[in-house]
């Protein structure tokens, strides 16, 4: 079991969290199946990408390994907004 102290919120007295070992390995999930999602989303606009360059026959204006970390934390960005479900879906199927 975990236990941290809060900020004292100028009250004069902290609170104390309490987060379980259960609830710790739950928030990990959810933030690996959110990352999977994102990684998801980042692949298809790396695929986009590159089919939009071949068909305008232009080269990158930027390396390969820099476009390919700017589009994933585009993607993290943009999954949130999205809604596409796949991160809930794999926690909900995870977590049983």
């Amino acid at each position: 079991m975990v236990i941290s102290m809060a900020r004292d919120m100028g009250h004069g007295t902290g609170q104390v969290l309490e987060i379980s070992g259960d609830e710790k390995e739950r928030m990990k999930l959810r933030k690996t199946c959110e990352d999977f999602e994102a990684f998801l989303v980042s692949y298809l606009l790396r695929q986009m990408w590159q089919a939009a360059e071949a068909i305008a026959g232009e080269t990158p204006f930027i390396s390969q390994t820099y476009r390919d970390l700017f589009t994933f934390e585009f993607a993290q960005a943009l999954t949130p907004s999205l809604r596409l479900g796949i991160a809930a879906t794999l926690y909900r199927e995870l977590a049983k």
